[in-house]
């Protein structure tokens, strides 16, 4: 049975699907409530002893009145530990409740059913291959997901997983910048140097990006992991029930109800200063004054006000967008168009800051929510041999590097290599006869020793009794099209693999991964 292949922005806030139809154009696929976007969301509500799951649109729906069992925002937690301080922080401002998995990964409560946020995932991609299927009236089992260019090995692999689980085959993790840059730009005649900035729901991705006669090399890329549009509207709630507390003398900031109903209010005033100067908002029974009456909460909010709340946040696109430049050596004047993606680029506030980093006025895209899915279906139809004469080169966003029985970490692989990418490193037993040889494998986080990212601890073991120093391995580190690491080892003296295991890890195991993959086939 042959199957389709499409194009799925997996999104903080909401996700698309994409194709490209028989006469070359793009097109997004709609829901059957006829809307181009489905919101990343998913309920589990008990009722009479059963527990009911609803996903999309109709999540959004229940939870107006079941705010702690509607799980939403899960990909700013996939692939992430527990006890990571973003984590910690977002643990306290979400109306459902995150936990520390048995190793250390943070997962996720509603109702009565905890899940691991790829599970969560699988759930939306399956609402989102529903969504094509009911289109072409027949399977769907491949797709090309989108990641932010951030997106670290444990987020790649994550969500990788969550494909799996959902039943699609991963065609290729394609960073988001990336995939704006071809929506944008496949058809261009002209050479240009483009920086794509994409704010979405949760992350902020900048990436440099050369199109030369259908070939679009990102040459740099940086970005902020915990950098969107659910900050914006946790920064206006914040500041809303701090007004409540200071005029009523009431804390709100417990209530899930109530901060629900501020979030969703929050967000319409958000999207409506886009065009107005302000706007009214009123929130009826928000909650009970002491004496006993209801709170009625009504409120003007200029845009000037929300420009000042958020401006913290405006402020951080700055370093992100500086750092990809420094790192292809380039000055904010060589960039030749600056291309606006996501949501949260429709504020005003944050087009103009950068508009100041690069010196010059952003194109804005039509669609920004939607032109992200567009490149991943483009890319589709590129590796199905539906287009010719486009060639992505992508890089990986941060650097590799090896530490050997607890010793210093050192890089193997650099900050925007381009991926494919494969480099190896020699090591050597310290004593005799040793029968074991450890090596940890980290991302440097910013440059800085003491953020590195601990991917795991990599143990060869069975080596034959040797004097020290005779036993030497070779260490193939590989990062494929998806950014995601591979590591190998050969013995030089025989040319055997030893036994290699990976210990101290984190995410599904593949047990786990084919266990809930099967569960949820029936739902298929």
């Amino acid at each position: 049975m042959s199957f389709r292949t499409i194009g799925i922005d997996l999104g903080t806030t909401n996700s698309v699907v994409a194709t490209i139809d028989r006469d070359g154009v793009p097109r997004i696929l709609t829901s059957e409530e006829g809307e181009t976007t489905t919101p990343s969301m998913i309920s589990v509500i008990e009722q009479q002893g059963r527990q009911n799951l609803a996903v999309g649109a109709e999540a959004r729906r229940l939870a107006n009145h079941h705010p702690q069992d509607t799980i939403f925002a899960v990909k700013r937690l996939i692939g992430r530990r527990f006890d990571e301080p973003d984590v910690r922080r977002l643990s306290v401002a979400l109306p459902y409740r995150i936990s520390c998995a048995p190793n250390g990964d943070a997962w996720v409560t509603a109702s009565s059913t905890t899940m691991s946020p790829p599970e969560v995932s699988a759930l939306i991609l399956q609402e989102m291959r529903g969504v094509a299927e009911r289109f072409f009236g027949e399977p769907v089992g491949e797709a090309i997901i989108t990641v932010p260019a951030y997106f670290d090995n444990q987020q790649r692999q994550a969500t990788k997983d969550a494909a799996e689980i959902a039943g699609l085959k991963v065609r290729r993790l394609l960073n988001e910048p990336t995939a704006a840059a071809l929506g944008y730009g496949a058809h261009l005649g002209e050479s240009r140097r483009i920086a794509v900035c994409d704010l979405g729901g949760g992350t902020f991705d900048v990436s440099i990006v050369n199109v030369e006669s259908g070939v679009f090399e990102v040459i740099s890329t940086h970005g902020d992991a915990f950098l969107g549009g659910d900050d914006f509207d946790r920064t206006i709630v914040g500041q809303l029930v701090g007004e409540v507390w200071a005029e009523y003398g009431i804390d709100l900031g417990t209530d899930a109800s109530a901060l629900h109903m501020l979030k969703a209010e929050a967000q319409a005033a958000k999207h409506a200063l886009t065009n107005s100067e302000d706007v009214n908002i009123e929130l009826r029974s928000l909650g009970s004054l002491p004496s006993g009456k209801p709170l009625d909460f009504r409120r003007s909010i200029s845009r000037r006000e929300l420009e000042q709340w958020t401006e913290p946040l405006v402020n951080r696109l700055e370093p992100p967008c500086l750092e990809a430049l420094a790192h292809c050596g380039l000055e904010p004047g060589d960039v030749g168009a600056v291309i606006l993606v996501g949501g949260m680029t429709r504020m005003p506030a944050v087009q103009r800051r950068l508009a100041k980093i690069f010196g010059r006025q952003p194109l804005k895209v039509e669609n920004p929510e939607e032109i992200v899915a567009v490149g991943a279906a483009i890319q589709c139809a590129v590796l199905e041999g539906g287009v010719d004469g486009v060639v992505l080169l992508d890089v990986t966003s941060r650097p590799l590097a090896l530490s050997v029985e607890g010793g210093p970490a050192r890089q193997v692989i650099p900050r925007n290599a381009t991926i494919p990418t494969r480099e190896h490193r020699i090591i050597t037993t310290a004593h005799d006869n040793q029968r074991e040889l450890s090596f940890d494998v980290y991302e440097v986080q910013d440059g800085l020793p003491v953020k590195n990212r601990h991917l795991g601890r990599f143990v060869c073991s069975d080596l034959p009794p040797a004097p020290a120093g005779e036993i030497v391995l070779l260490v193939e580190f590989t990062i494929d099209f998806d950014g995601i690491l591979r590591v190998t080892t050969t013995e030089l003296g025989s040319g055997a693999h030893p036994t290699l295991r990976l210990v101290a890890t984190a995410g599904l195991t593949r047990a786990d991964v084919k266990r809930l993959a099967k569960s949820l086939a029936p739902q298929r």
